[in-house]
């Protein structure tokens, strides 16, 4: 796992190398990652319109559609599932991508030295791989680090972009309910309310609405949950998701839920995949890292949220799984 400290020089330095790219952009390319978050859309949405007010055509990106709870924000509409024609760009965005395998595709290699590649995003697994790199481990959301961007592209908030913001901290933070939620994010909160940000309207599409095929695939997965000593877990075969309609695309958000779990401090799901793929959910509560864990198994992510992807049945899967995390909490305990 790649460390930087992260002076405030260095800091403004990125700061204003990410700003000086933009403005000689005329039609950035900004890439959200699969199976796309409030923080990875919402901090896209808030660029794209901050672009839009200095004159520039900035497109949107993302390999699977987005959800429903995001597909309502402000300027969704222009996602698109595949990349423009090289002659319709001139810089690439990763937006909240730990490292190119999450762009899905959307990224050609083809671009590496033609078109320049700035990184903004927040995950401690993130190893600096764009030509720039605006990346705060320290912050809980793409949201900060991309407000700051803003800020110095001296494009003033509004309604808007503050609304897109409120849905990457909010979904990022389940709600201001995580343990990096410090005076700061809800000072940043604040402000976007200020500049007219809708809390209200985001709150509930995101995080207090759940479709009805999700709650009834809920049910599938609480009906698998096991709990060993204080690591939950839960399992979500093929065969259920495909009697439920579930695309691949779709999590089911059911690593927030099985972090409710009150007697773990690690949790994980398994989500059977069509590719013959299992998807990986991780989740921790203070103290207990599981980003290395996701790290080590090809994928990446935070202290307390992370994930990856493994060749093979929910058996072999849980079977390379499933000692880590013991091990994980064994080492932590010691």
């Amino acid at each position: 796992m790649m460390t930087t400290v992260q002076t405030p020089e260095l800091w403004a330095a990125a700061l204003h190398q990410a700003a000086t790219l933009l403005q000689h952009s005329r039609c950035p390319l900004l890439i959200s990652h699969p199976r796309p978050d409030g923080d990875t859309v919402g901090s896209a949405l808030a660029l794209r319109l901050a672009l839009i007010r200095l004159g520039k055509a900035p497109q949107l990106a993302c390999a699977h559609p987005l959800p429903e709870a995001l597909a309502c924000l402000p300027g969704a509409a222009a996602y698109q599932n595949v990349a423009p024609a090289d002659e319709d760009l001139d810089l690439v965005v990763a937006v909240d991508l730990s490292d190119l395998n999450r762009s899905g595709g959307i990224y050609r290699e083809t671009w590496r030295g033609k078109f320049p590649l700035l990184v903004i995003d927040h995950h401690e697994t993130n190893e600096h791989f764009g030509d720039v790199n605006l990346v705060d481990p320290a912050a809980v959301a793409t949201a900060l680090p991309m407000t700051a961007l803003i800020d110095v592209l001296g494009v003033p908030l509004d309604d808007a972009m503050a609304t897109c913001l409120l849905a990457a901290v909010l979904t990022d933070t389940r709600g201001l309910r995580t343990a990096n939620t410090s005076p700061e994010v809800l000072h940043f909160v604040g402000r976007l309310i200020e500049a007219g940000g809708d809390y209200a309207g985001v709150m509930e599409k995101t995080l207090d609405s759940v479709p009805y095929q999700q709650m009834r695939a809920w049910g599938v997965a609480l009906g698998n949950l096991r709990l060993d000593g204080a690591l939950a877990w839960t399992t979500f075969p093929l065969a259920e998701k495909l009697s439920l309609g579930i695309a691949d695309h779709d999590d089911l958000d059911l690593g927030n839920l099985i972090s409710r779990v009150a007697e773990a401090q690690v949790m994980a799901t398994f989500l059977e995949m069509r590719d013959g793929t299992v998807k990986v959910s991780l989740r921790s509560r203070p103290g207990y890292n599981v980003a290395p864990i996701a790290k080590a198994l090809g994928g990446g992510g935070h202290q307390q949220a992370a994930g990856c992807s493994i060749p093979g049945t929910l058996d072999d899967a849980q079977a390379r799984v499933l000692p880590l995390l013991r091990t994980a909490l064994l080492k932590a305990a010691g």
